[in-house]
């Protein structure tokens, strides 16, 4: 049992982070011979090559032995000087030569496919799969709580909170989380009977979130799995891929207050586990964990962290800002330290992953 949970852990692995990977680089890839610079180096992986070919372009695309990750190198990407009578000697298809909006455009452009890809991913899976999507249809009312005292019943449709519109579950949750211990007035539904009802949530303090919320003792309907037409599912994957974004940017918030569970920090081992296990359960699985994890990956590559492209996009805000580049020495400098820093970083989190 456990060897057959290490290979599909394994192989999913490779399942999922690979093209994630591939369409980071192909970002920078593409955006760099659309901008005259020439690719050197397109790799999945890093460390000594395991094999590779050459294209027309005399690009050299590989796979490497350490599977974490990949790169695109560009002629000229890290020649820089103070002095710039010694740039005039470069070659014109260098990236230090191109104009400074096609260097941001090639260092963004990155990040932005895998958030593309991830939309794409959502998009096809609601088309072809479904959206699980909640009703506002109550199947159980919990005695003796607000909403039982209030006069909800099962089976009753909530249509508004204090006129405002509902359309899943979701959405009461929030409404009634954000207002403990107010009176609200629900409008409901019932065997064609438009009902208002006055409802007020108690006080549940939240472990999770450290907070007090409300609660009104109501559980929802199952959901359903429902294939939405591809506009609507292109529309609805926009809202959730925005609401993704926001969840990441709480998440970061949070770690960096160091108010977060260790538990909650997933590094390669915690995606490796995940991975085998969303093979094992199927095909939409996998693409539904790629969709997330590619957002995910393009999100964390925008932080101004150095070695990552928020770095280089840092240094081009720089740029831009005083008119010349930073020192060279500066520029390598940070390079290392970001290097270095990334490598703890998973080296810690590799340790959560592995409940050491």
């Amino acid at each position: 049992m456990l060897e057959t949970s290490f290979f599909l852990s394994f192989i999913g692995f490779f399942i999922v982070l690979t093209p994630l990977v591939f369409v980071h680089e192909f970002g920078h890839y593409f955006a760099a011979i659309k901008s005259g610079v020439k690719v050197e180096t397109f790799s999945i992986g890093f460390g000594p090559e395991l094999f590779g070919f050459n294209d027309k372009k005399h690009t050299r695309w590989k796979f490497s032995l350490i599977p974490l990750g990949g790169y695109v190198k560009m002629k000229g990407e890290l020649v820089n000087s103070i002095d710039n009578s010694n740039n005039k000697t470069l070659a014109k298809d260098t990236f230090i030569e191109a104009n400074l909006l096609s260097r941001f455009i090639i260092v963004f452009s990155g990040p932005l496919a895998n958030l593309i890809f991830g939309l794409l991913l959502i998009t096809c899976l609601y088309t072809f799969n479904g959206k699980y999507i909640s009703t506002t249809i109550i199947d159980t009312v919990i005695d003796f709580k607000p909403a039982k005292v209030g006069g909800i019943l099962a089976g009753d449709k909530i249509i508004s909170i204090n006129d405002k519109p509902v359309e899943n579950f979701q959405e009461i949750k929030s409404i009634v989380q954000n207002n403990p211990n107010n009176s609200m007035q629900f409008k409901v539904l019932r065997n064609d009977t438009v009902l208002f009802l006055k409802i007020v949530p108690e006080e549940f303090y939240d472990e999770r979130s450290n907070r007090v919320t409300g609660r009104i003792g109501v559980v929802a309907k199952p959901m359903i799995l429902t294939k939405l037409p591809l506009i609507e599912a292109f529309q609805v994957g926009i809202y959730d891929t925005f609401k993704l974004t926001i969840e990441w940017i709480k998440g970061l918030k949070t770690l960096l207050t160091f108010d977060i569970d260790k538990n909650d920090i997933m590094g390669p081992v915690g995606i490796a586990k995940i991975s085998g296990s969303s093979l094992d359960k199927g095909f939409f699985s996998i693409i539904f964990l790629m969709a997330v994890l590619s957002i995910n990956l393009g999100l964390i590559n925008l932080l101004p962290i150095p070695a990552l492209d928020g770095g280089y996009i840092f240094m081009q805000i720089y740029e831009l800002i005083f008119k010349k580049p930073l020192p060279f020495p500066i520029q390598i400098f940070l390079l290392k330290f970001g290097f270095v820093f990334l490598l703890m970083l998973m080296l810690v989190i590799t340790a959560f992953d592995l409940g050491l």
